[in-house]
């Protein structure tokens, strides 16, 4: 588990926080569309195994591969995201010539804040996007990455003992196989930190 030596999980506060926002309204993401029958079955499947510890999830499945900041033109604040930071990010990924490649989407596992399936990246095609992605624009949030596939946020301060055991019999779930043929650059209203991403642009990849 990714948990952190904290007792207990973070509950969602689900609300508008203006003092982030700074009165700006969309936030941007480049991810991986994850959202296939077999996947949709699968978070389904969990959630409902897991009844009762998360908040209500309005996201397709998908993968973060880099926070943008939020849409604004021209940017002006420290975590802004503008039309030119874009254009060098499709300029880095086209000059990267990255090809297509497939993920394994395993059992779950959780941070403090919300459970997730694993991502396997057997050929390092994440790290090579993300790694294209940050010479047209660093990450608004750097640290470690962990390769995830959200299952739901928790809604409550729940005791990670007893969490650790609902999770436990769905640890092993069996991989599901994700081939990633584009990558998608979201944005979703930032008054709702659960809110459904809507897709600006997909990026082909395999394109010589």
């Amino acid at each position: 588990m990714h948990f952190s030596r904290s007792p207990y999980t973070l509950a969602l506060e689900d609300r508008d926080y203006p003092e982030w926002r700074r009165g700006r309204e969309r936030y941007a993401i480049w991810m991986v569309d994850a959202d296939t029958a077999p996947l949709r079955e699968r978070v389904g499947r969990v959630r409902g195994e897991l009844a009762g510890l998360f908040a209500p999830h309005q996201r397709s499945p998908h993968i973060t591969l880099q926070v943008c900041g939020f849409i604004s033109e021209p940017a002006i604040l420290d975590d802004d995201f503008d039309g030119a930071m874009l254009a060098r990010q499709r300029a880095a990924l086209a000059a990267a010539r990255l090809p297509a490649f497939t993920l394994d989407i395993g059992g779950i596992d959780s941070f403090d804040s919300a459970a997730f399936l694993r991502v396997r990246d057997p050929t390092r095609g994440l790290a090579a996007i993300r790694e294209a992605l940050a010479t047209g624009h660093p990450e608004v949030c750097p640290g470690r990455y962990t390769p995830h596939l959200t299952i739901g946020l928790y809604r409550d301060r729940f005791a990670k003992r007893a969490v650790r055991r609902r999770l436990a019999a769905l640890a092993a779930l069996p991989p599901l196989r994700l081939a990633v043929r584009d990558i998608v650059l979201a944005g979703y209203a930032a008054r709702k930190l659960d809110g459904p991403l809507e897709t600006i642009e997909r990026v082909a990849l395999g394109q010589q």
